[in-house]
């Protein structure tokens, strides 16, 4: 699993390794929304829903614009019932965060991946955030 700290202390960071990492995560959450479109049941569509402002402290330490990611509604039969936000790329013990609204809960979708690895997701209730289990089909229409 990446360590924030390892990170941020191992070696000297540029903004143009800050740049990437974030350019990755804009390309993971697109890849995630993408692959989540394909597993929702029949009556079920996804639309994007504005954006939420990326300002991480290492962006701003680096001079990094704010980028702006996209927030995901999910509905069925025209009916919004779930919303899933960008949370924060740096965050310890993942490579980054997204957060998880249903009817049902609130939940939290990490990559627990290696920086620039391919994604390994995985989804927890956020009042469990201990019981993940590996994001696919099944986990995802569950917590839906």
């Amino acid at each position: 699993m990446p360590g924030v700290l390892e990170e941020t202390t191992s070696r000297e960071i540029t903004r143009a390794d800050i740049e990437r990492r974030v350019d990755d995560w804009v390309r993971r959450i697109e890849a995630l929304y993408r692959q989540i479109a394909e597993w929702l049941p029949p009556q079920w569509e996804t639309e994007r829903a504005g954006t939420i402002q990326m300002r991480e402290e290492l962006m701003q330490k680096f001079g990094v614009e704010p980028r702006e990611l996209p927030v995901l509604e999910l509905s069925r039969s025209g009916q919004t019932s779930a919303r899933i936000e960008p949370r924060g790329l740096w965050i310890i013990g993942a490579n980054g965060r997204l957060d998880f609204y249903t009817r049902s809960g609130h939940y939290i979708m990490i990559d627990s991946a290696e920086n620039f690895e391919t994604p390994d997701w995985r989804i927890a209730p956020l009042s469990d955030r201990r019981a993940l289990q590996p994001l696919n089909r099944d986990t995802f229409v569950a917590a839906l």
